[in-house]
């Protein structure tokens, strides 16, 4: 059984550990632990993605499954000339959900303790003038908690443009089963895959083909999974946070599969793929087109890969802010990961370009109905299916 404890006590690891995006290094060690504990091959690429492969019955055709480790944050962007440090934020995120958060500021000599406040004078009478300041990353300051009145005292402590800054995540793990904290995304997914990777490592449960798992560095940014997909692999499956509507109330439990993003649909076979696994195994899920999302799946595309994609989604709230999600979502992604690992691929010809012999169909012809005179869809795309081109070969 999936153990829900050791999923809560990975995320509580993977929380304390700073990732904002480009500042990813000690969490990909974390990570390279974790898999060497569980025997998993593994390596690294240059900036740190970390590929781990898990043998399969048989090799071809290779699947993926993937999430990201690296989180929304900040950096210095220019020193004051009053000591206080204008920042710019690491991925998408709004400046309305940093008032107010305590940081650490990484420089070069030390560690810096901090606060990110908004540009106010602030005064005693009942803080007039806080609420008419607009919200916006021009509006926002850093508060360092040192002696500092200039630039120059900030310069003395090793503060310089560029420096990272990670936020304070502050978690809680509630007996209700929510946790809550910030950079939930995508570090929950991550302890679910984890677990998933224990789990089948202690029950010698084997993939039905080679499965890579591989841990992004810069998904945050948008730039994601880049070249690190190896050529062998057919199929993706994306892993992340995506929030559900606030007066739904099982989808909390429930796993989100996704037809599609703001970067396009994914794989209509791969997708009908987890629809039918999760069916069969009696996961809940939902099904929802995810309007203002982006993720590894898209990156991979746009990359150049040449991979059916696919996204599967925990059940989250308040994206990038102070996020929530269930622990049943995540147990319930693990048990989905794991009956993917073990399931036939969506097609066996994958492991090849194919022939259009071999190919696909999304429409089948027998289920059209006739249309009168006009050119008839059913009648066509039967005529292609009963002589294909590649017949006369």
């Amino acid at each position: 059984m999936i153990d829900v404890d050791r999923i809560k006590s990975a995320v509580l690891e993977l929380l304390a550990i700073p990732s904002p995006c480009g500042f990813t290094d000690e969490i990909v060690h974390c990570i390279s632990r974790h898999l060497t504990e569980m025997g998993i091959e593994h390596k690294l690429t240059r900036r740190g993605t970390v590929q781990a492969r898990i043998p399969g019955k048989v090799s071809a055709p290779a699947r993926a499954i993937v999430t990201h480790v690296d989180t929304y944050g900040a950096m210095v962007r220019m020193l004051r000339d009053d000591g206080r440090i204008l920042i710019a934020p690491i991925g998408h995120w709004s400046s309305r959900f940093a008032e107010g958060c305590k940081v650490n500021v990484f420089t070069e000599k030390s560690l810096l303790r901090g606060t990110i406040l908004p540009s106010v004078e602030w005064g005693v009478s009942r803080d007039q003038g806080v609420e008419a300041v607009p919200f916006g990353w021009d509006h926002v300051e850093l508060r360092l908690e040192e002696a500092v009145y200039s630039a120059d005292d900030l310069r003395e402590l090793g503060v310089e443009p560029g420096n990272f800054i990670a936020l304070d995540c502050n978690p809680e793990v509630l007996d209700n089963g929510y946790i809550v904290s910030r950079n939930l995304d995508n570090k929950a997914g991550t302890a679910a895959v984890l677990e998933m990777l224990r789990h089948m490592s202690e029950e010698n449960i084997q993939p039905s083909h080679d499965t890579y798992v591989l841990f992004t560095i810069t998904e945050t940014t948008g730039a994601g999974i880049g070249s690190a997909i190896m050529p062998e692999v057919s199929e993706l499956v994306t892993v992340d946070f995506a929030s559900v509507k606030s007066r739904e109330k099982s989808p909390f439990k429930r796993i989100t599969l996704a037809s599609g993003d703001a970067s396009g649909p994914y794989d209509y076979h791969l997708t009908a793929h987890l629809y039918q696994i999760a069916t069969e195994a009696g996961i809940p899920f939902q099904r929802r087109h995810l309007k203002a999302y982006h993720s590894d799946a898209a990156a991979a595309l746009i990359a150049g890969h040449d991979v059916r994609t696919a996204v599967v989604a925990y059940a989250g709230d308040a994206s990038h802010s102070i996020e929530r999600t269930h622990i049943e979502s995540l147990e319930n992604l693990a048990q989905l990961l794991m009956v993917y690992c073990v399931s036939k691929p969506t097609f066996a010809s994958d492991d090849a370009v194919t022939t259009a012999k071999d190919f696909s169909h999304q429409i089948d012809s027998e289920r059209l109905p006739a249309r009168g005179e006009v050119p008839d869809m059913a009648a066509v795309i039967g005529a292609q299916a009963r002589k294909d081109p590649d017949d006369d070969a």
